[in-house]
């Protein structure tokens, strides 16, 4: 394979991934869903380096079927997913197929169905035990924490009622309040010549 030759590689990790090759001087930062072209040379040097075949295979998706060939990567069908094939595999996809997908897909795609799942508050609880069961990651628990964090800010957001701080003692008498201004005697000056 000619190693100038560019292929496409997608970021599938919620967050940002990033990957440095210093023997070719080369950072290389991919925000969330980010895709970017990169020639073949600095895909086999990251598929040696410490770490970089875990990236290639779990966070990063290589878009070329000859790349991965000539990297030597066998990838199941789950590592092409989109976060729109994931997303639909969620809302409609049978518990079989969702069983297969949570172990099969690779970490980065796992990451994504979870954020879905929370943000769609998916509606089947037993997809959501199927994810708590096979991530340690409580679906339930984060849709109640965002639904107490959403009322406190509009709580937070509402006006303050004027409220008293101590009640009136009952029984006591209330100081009168007065209804008139005061009355001033005004003096004048007198002024001696």
């Amino acid at each position: 394979m000619d190693n100038r030759k560019l292929c496409s590689i997608r970021n599938r990790n919620n967050g940002i991934t990033t990957y440095q090759l210093p023997d070719m001087h080369i950072v290389r930062t991919f925000g969330s869903g980010e895709t970017k072209k990169v020639p073949y040379e600095e895909l086999l040097a990251l598929s040696y380096a410490p770490g970089g075949k875990f990236m290639l295979e779990e966070l990063l998706v290589v878009e070329d079927q000859e790349v991965l060939e000539a990297l030597q990567m066998e990838v199941e069908p789950e590592y092409f997913y989109t976060s729109a094939m994931i997303k639909d595999l969620l809302l409609t996809a049978s518990y079989d197929e969702f069983a297969d997908f949570l172990d099969f897909a690779p970490e980065g795609a796992i990451e994504i169905a979870k954020e879905l799942a929370v943000k769609e508050q998916l509606p089947d609880t037993r997809k959501r035990e199927m994810i708590e069961k096979k991530t340690g990651f409580s679906v339930n628990n984060a849709i109640m924490i965002n639904r107490v964090m959403d009322e406190e800010e509009t709580k937070a957001e509402e006006p303050a009622a004027k409220q008293r701080r101590v009640q009136p003692a009952e029984g006591k008498a209330q100081p009168a309040r007065r209804v008139e201004p005061p009355q001033y005697k005004i003096v004048e000056k007198k002024t001696t010549k």
